[in-house]
């Protein structure tokens, strides 16, 4: 006759059940959580890499379009005269390698800077000749499709204009990039090992591409959602790569008025490889934990009287998770809440014990803002069910902002259960931290595009102000004076974005750390500035022991080079700017300070507090040129060595600032 099981040992086997239950969930959430993470975090980087690919290539693009401008003004058929402007112009633009070419009405080579004016090879059938005789006189930038050059013999991209005599087509004015020019901008970006970037033309037709791919320049790619007149103009999408067949994850910014989209694309199983390692691990504990429990489980069916210990060991485990949780009873009353619940809250376990969904709802309520309150167990529950009806496997995510401690913030998700004696189960997790980075996201973003976007009005405005009136000499020199000034801010702007997300992914792992002498990299410092008009070099005084740092020399230059800037910067009538080695003080042992010190404006107690804050400037005038990212710069530096930043100031008398860095 079979034995019924006994009461102790089936609530003994639900215990352990639930037991198992809330680790394989929270092992399931937490990896869902990651994956889903790890691909998020690839998508905002790949957005913001294609928007910083895409802006240099504009500016690029423009720069190339004036230097067409300017010699189509200077073709009158001589060409030696005319290869004299081309060399002046190419020396003057160093950071760009461009070969200039004259198309004449018949499509005959009438001038190139790479053959001699007798080589009359025919280029009519080239699309940029094709398309500019037959615009009936339109005074159009063109940019073609990636060719073989018959001249060069080298794959360029043709970016050119029409030449026009009072409306008459007369030919056509050619500036030749290598695609290397844009696809090596890959390289500033720091993109990943098997990450790519592309530029891919309006038709579908690949321009240039890091790494080099020659084979695939030409051809066409399908299906992209960059591609077609609704098109977005950035976004995010994941597709096997045409060239190489690699998964990846891709962010694309469009330039409608060149006709072009730049697209940065990271692969999906190195952007994985941190999730593979966290799954593994995760995993082996889960298991672990499991078979612990199972084993405890085998041992207590022969042995009720150890029921205790597996309690003691079940508690043992949620108290270890820094997740917390809270299970109901079937008459969906407060059964259990794990330690790590009740840290979050702040509340003693007396006060939530018993407690029916109602009192319980009005608890949470009570500790949480208006705004980001407790979701309600009817809202939970109708998404878990719907969840489970439609067999998916993405929840939503319900957030809950603490008034007390202020800035905490708990996700809350719900797990339902069928059987006895748990109902549903509720788990909270401190997203403070994820939330405030993402914060921190966007207003770093905003505040960046706000940053460019005021360079970028005035380069346009100006722009469009010369394409569309004549000036005089004078005028038109003054016009792109500030057209140069403001395209050198914004590439100062984006160089220094670069060096701080470059720096603040890194964390240090790019640096070289060596011995180096404090003295030494001062007088170093010192010859290398480029002191205003009038202004003498800082002045040294140094101890005549050397003062040996452990640092990497090439970053600490950088930081000191930002310092003295600020300090010639913001001493405008003059005055001294003296460097000096501190040693052997108390608030800093076992560092070495680097003190650079000014007799400029000064500051404010409010404007020392926020100098190293992204895109402030002390000077609210704007007549002090800067970025406003130099400072920031610096603080990053100085703490990836292991040091601090100290500044001193009084408006009006001076500046010290003091870079303290450990000894060697």
């Amino acid at each position: 006759m079979k034995q019924s099981r006994s009461p102790l040992l089936t609530q003994m086997t639900l215990v352990v059940a639930l037991s198992l239950l809330l680790i394989w969930a929270t092992v399931a959430y937490e990896l869902n959580r990651s994956y889903r993470g790890e691909l998020h975090e690839a998508e905002i980087r790949t957005a913001v890499q294609s928007q910083v690919f895409a802006e240099y290539s504009r500016s690029t693009l423009k720069r190339i379009n004036e230097v067409i401008l300017d010699l189509r003004t200077r073709w009158t058929g001589d060409w030696k005269s005319f290869a004299a402007a081309v060399a002046a112009r190419q020396e003057n633009i160093d950071d760009l390698t461009f070969q200039v070419a004259v198309i004449d009405r018949d499509g005959l080579l009438a001038f190139s800077n790479l053959a001699k004016p007798s080589d009359r090879t025919d280029l009519s059938q080239r699309e940029h000749f094709l398309v500019h005789k037959a615009s009936s006189g339109a005074d159009r930038l063109f940019i073609s499709r990636p060719v073989l050059g018959k001249v060069s013999g080298k794959w360029s991209i043709q970016v050119t204009r029409p030449i026009l005599r009072e409306g008459r087509f007369e030919g056509v004015l050619v500036v030749s990039l290598s695609p290397d020019q844009f696809a090596g901008f890959g390289q500033k970006l720091g993109v990943r090992g098997n990450s790519i970037l592309t530029v891919v033309r309006d038709s579908g037709e690949i321009m240039a591409r890091y790494p080099a791919a020659t084979g695939g320049l030409g051809q066409f790619v399908r299906g992209r959602p960059f591609l077609g007149a609704e098109a977005a103009m950035s976004g995010n999408y994941r597709q096997l790569a045409t060239v190489d067949n690699v998964d990846r994850i891709f962010g694309f910014q469009r330039l409608p008025e060149f006709g072009m989209t730049f697209v940065v694309g990271e692969s999906v199983d190195e952007v994985l490889g941190p999730f593979v390692a966290h799954r593994r691990w995760v995993f082996a504990g889960a298991t672990a934990v499991t078979l612990f429990a199972l084993v405890l489980f085998l041992i207590l069916a022969r042995s009720l009287k150890d029921l205790e210990a597996v309690r003691r060991q079940l508690d043992a485990i949620f108290a270890l998770s820094p997740d917390g949780f809270v299970a109901f009873d079937r008459q969906r009353r407060v059964q259990y809440v794990s330690p790590a619940f009740l840290d979050m809250i702040g509340i003693g376990s007396a006060e939530v014990a018993g407690c029916d969904e109602a009192r319980f709802a009005a608890l949470m309520t009570s500790r949480s803002k208006q705004e980001a309150a407790f979701p309600g167990f009817d809202t939970m529950r109708a998404d878990a069910l719907s969840r489970r009806e439609d067999g998916g496997d993405r929840s939503r995510r319900f957030l809950m902002a603490l008034s007390s401690p202020a800035g905490r913030v708990l996700e809350i998700g719900i797990r339902l259960a069928d059987g006895e004696p748990v109902s549903q189960v509720l788990y909270f997790r401190d997203v403070s931290h994820e939330v405030e980075v993402d914060r921190m996201k966007s207003e770093f973003l905003s505040t960046a595009a706000h940053e460019l976007r005021t360079p970028m009005a005035s380069i346009y405005g100006y722009s469009e102000l010369l394409l569309a009136q004549d000036f005089p000499e004078s005028e038109r020199k003054e016009v792109c004076g500030i057209i140069f000034r403001q395209s050198e801010l914004m590439v100062s702007i984006i160089n220094e974005l670069l060096d701080l997300v470059r720096i603040e992914e890194r964390r240090g792992k790019d640096f070289s750390f060596a011995r180096v002498d404090a003295a030494e990299l001062l007088r170093e410092a010192a010859g290398n500035v480029k002191a205003p008009e009038g202004r003498e070099r800082p002045l040294a005084d140094f101890p005549d022991q050397p003062h040996w740092l452990r640092a990497d020399r090439k970053k600490l230059m950088q930081a000191i080079g930002n310092v003295v800037s600020n300090a010639y910067k913001y001493s405008p009538a003059g005055g001294c700017v003296r460097m000096q080695i501190i040693t052997d003080d108390e608030q800093h042992p076992g560092m070495c300070g680097l003190r650079i010190g000014d007799e400029g404006i000064g500051m404010t107690l409010e404007q020392q507090a926020r100098v190293c804050e992204r895109f402030y400037r002390a000077d609210a005038s704007g007549k002090i040129p800067g970025t406003g990212l130099g400072m920031s710069i610096v603080k990053e530096i100085i703490e990836l060595h292991g040091g601090r930043v100290d500044i001193r100031s009084e408006s009006r008398a001076g500046t010290e600032v003091t870079l303290w860095v450990p000894l060697a």
